[in-house]
């Protein structure tokens, strides 16, 4: 389960945690604390050869992540990105990050401003 490896290496980061000290995988807890954030995977797929099973992978992950201010939100996204794109420097397993998507939007009923990442990862399979 990649969401879970990427919530711990997200945790283990200074620079994300001091952006974000929230960071959750999968769910989210039923009293949401802000800033947060959550990662989850949309799909996940397996290479595979005629030999048999590679051990990569390929994962679409979304990251979405909550602040009350827009500030907050500008300092997550910084941190995140700055993470993301060191990640294939620091993680022999991790292969490349591409198709980096954003939706920002505003939820009117808590006042809380939420962010969107999607983002695809390839990877030697962790375990």
């Amino acid at each position: 389960m990649i969401e879970l490896i990427l919530c711990q290496w997200l945790r283990d980061s200074a620079a994300v945690t001091a952006a974000v000290p929230n960071i959750f995988a999968i769910t989210l807890p039923k009293n949401l604390l802000y800033p947060s954030v959550r990662i989850s995977t949309l799909n996940n797929d397996i290479e595979q050869t005629f030999g048999g099973v590679t051990g990569d992978e390929l994962a679409n992950i979304q990251i979405d992540y909550w602040a009350a201010s827009t500030n907050e939100i500008a300092k997550i996204k910084k941190a995140l990105v700055t993470f993301l794109n060191s990640l294939t420097d620091n993680e022999p397993s991790v292969y490349c990050i591409s198709n980096l998507r954003e939706q920002p939007s505003y939820e009117e009923k808590t006042h809380i401003f939420k962010q969107t990442l999607e983002l695809t990862l390839s990877y030697k399979e962790l375990s």
